[in-house]
């Protein structure tokens, strides 16, 4: 008698993900951005997708993924400005500059500032400053993860950078603990943010919470919680780029660009100076489709990453 076949076991439902586009998530407090992605990946019955911005587990808030041709945008919109809620306690600091800890307090007791303090020290942040980043964190210090390092109780010294703070505002105080808003660029620790505040102040704090609240041109208000994730939030590209800067091109100029050539463009808005060999990044658009990523020097753009597009099945074209 011959064998019998082993039935294979009914994987999930195929829904054709990645496409070309991406859903901004509300990550919870807990998990890993990772844990995140992998949760969608599972939920959309997909992948792989990217994610723009690490959120530590203890941080919630907007983490957008994306998939297919969106991912040549991933550096792009990591890049791009952001904008927090956290809240700082007073007078506890951290090994970690958040909860992570190990916490201590200073012995004195200092004295905890109050509102008017707080408000003043806040100056000293408003525009940038220099910032040096939390040993526990990802930067690479010799080749290595500086996490890696100080956990191996390795002393690492981690240099100093201009930060960029566009917004740093004081929405509530309860005599320990600051509530902030913060719009900052890319590559600003909160954590850093919190530690270097209750130094100005001489009383110490740290990070007690922080929650992500815009990224590159979206809200909160347009996010979906991770957990009631579905296919339909998946959205497309053109609407995750939509408020970042961009150049329209026309049908003849998508063709040239589509073959690696250069372009010259007419003045534009922001145009920068025209004897500039800096490489600024510029969504393309051709009519309302997004078609590539170029960079602009002078009054000439050459095209950067460029966007394949799938084929629209038979049973979804027009009849």
């Amino acid at each position: 008698m011959a064998p019998r076949r082993r039935s294979k076991k009914a994987g999930p439902p195929k829904t054709g993900f990645p496409k070309t586009g991406g859903v901004l998530i509300w990550k919870p407090v807990g998990i890993t951005s990772r844990d995140a992605v992998d949760q969608a990946e599972r939920t959309l019955a997909g992948g792989p997708l990217g994610h723009t911005g690490t959120l530590d587990p203890l941080a919630e808030g907007l983490l957008l993924l994306l998939g297919g041709e969106a991912r040549k945008f991933q550096a792009l919109l990591t890049d791009h400005d952001k904008a927090y809620r956290a809240s700082v306690t007073f007078g506890i600091q951290s090994i970690s500059d958040d909860g992570e800890g190990p916490l201590f307090c200073p012995v004195p007791r200092p004295e905890l500032p109050d509102r008017d303090r707080v408000e003043t020290a806040l100056d000293r942040f408003r525009g940038g400053y220099e910032q040096i980043p939390p040993g526990h964190s990802a930067i690479r210090i010799d080749g290595q993860r500086a996490w890696k390092r100080v956990r191996r109780g390795e002393t690492v010294t981690m240099p100093a950078r201009a930060v960029k703070i566009s917004r740093c505002d004081l929405v509530s105080f309860d005599g320990i603990t600051a509530t902030i808003d913060v719009a900052c660029g890319s590559g600003t620790y909160i954590r850093s943010l919190a530690r270097d505040l209750g130094d100005e102040l001489g009383c110490g704090a740290y990070l007690s919470g922080l929650a992500r609240t815009e990224l590159g041109g979206l809200s909160a208000d347009e996010a979906t919680p991770l957990d009631a994730l579905t296919p339909e939030h998946w959205g497309s590209l053109e609407s995750l780029v939509t408020a970042l800067p961009r150049i329209e091109v026309d049908d003849a100029a998508r063709d040239r660009l589509a073959l690696g050539q250069r372009v010259p463009i007419p003045a534009l808005p922001d145009e920068p100076d025209a004897t500039s060999t800096a490489a600024i990044p510029r969504v393309l658009w051709c009519g309302d489709e997004v078609v590539g990523l170029g960079e602009l020097r002078g009054k000439v753009v050459q095209p950067r990453r460029w966007i394949r597009r799938e084929a629209t099945p038979e049973s979804e074209r027009d009849s």
